[in-house]
């Protein structure tokens, strides 16, 4: 399948037309390759296989709960890491979890919950910031009583950074410590985790961290997880230069703040 078009441009949707194009190539891909994309461990392997994907440092997941806390450096992060174990609760951008076309195939695949950041409730009116904040505030409340369930093994997959970004450009301030204090309040380890950008016909290499409690949620956590997720990288040979969008790449500036 061709998928040429892509592979010069950033991996990221924000067109609704540039996406359904994709995801029409997609699913080309995943008849020719004789899997159904509506079968979990089909339409994993179908991923993995066009994005060759690679683990380093594969953690154990069937024992505890954990955060799983990566980089964000496309629109598949989410779509891979979170068929790396079967329970595994993702985060993400209202938009994401509002929009129904979208939706009504990936929950088939994902469970994703979604919240509003600052910048997008900071542009709301009144009542529809109220109702936004209240919105973040059940999402959050559901999700430290899911990491606080121990009568199975499930995980957290977050993205600190926000946004799509590139890390090797990023400063503290563009990492959202919410993570650590999630961590914190519900006793859950983090695993930090490098996600290299990902490349069709490719390889994808995904790097875990050790797991790590966090102790004191007033200590600076942002700084850390930058460190340490660059550290992971630095663990690999060869890493892929991310193709961003204008929108993305503006998102790299080191002294401007998250959202």
């Amino acid at each position: 399948m061709n998928f040429n078009n892509y592979k010069s441009a950033p991996l990221s949707f924000n067109d609704p037309e540039v996406m359904q194009s994709f995801i029409n190539s997609l699913f080309r891909f995943f008849d020719k390759a004789n899997l159904n994309p509506f079968v979990t461990e089909e339409w994993k392997k179908g991923l993995f296989q066009l994005f060759g994907v690679q683990t380093v440092n594969y953690p154990y997941l069937e024992k505890r709960n954990y955060i799983l806390a990566s980089n964000h450096i496309s629109d598949f992060d989410a779509l891979i890491l979170g068929l790396l174990h079967p329970k595994i609760r993702i985060i993400a951008k209202i938009g994401w979890a509002t929009n129904k076309e979208l939706m009504d195939f990936l929950k088939l695949h994902y469970d994703i919950v979604g919240i509003f950041r600052s910048s997008e409730i900071d542009r709301l009116s009144e009542s529809e910031s109220k109702a936004a904040k209240e919105h973040n505030f059940q999402v959050l409340r559901d999700i430290s009583n899911y990491l606080k369930d121990t009568s199975e093994v499930h995980h957290l997959l977050i993205f600190p950074q926000g946004t799509i970004s590139d890390i090797n450009k990023n400063s503290k301030e563009r990492v959202s410590p919410g993570f650590a204090k999630m961590a914190n309040a519900t006793k859950t380890d983090v695993i930090d985790i490098f996600t290299e950008y990902p490349e069709i016909d490719g390889s994808m290499r995904v790097v875990f961290g050790t797991p790590y409690p966090i102790n004191n949620r007033h200590t600076e956590h942002s700084q850390a997880w930058l460190n340490n997720v660059i550290a992971l990288q630095n663990q690999l040979d060869n890493i892929r230069e991310p193709i961003l969008s204008h929108k993305h790449a503006l998102n790299n500036n080191p002294d401007e703040p998250f959202f």
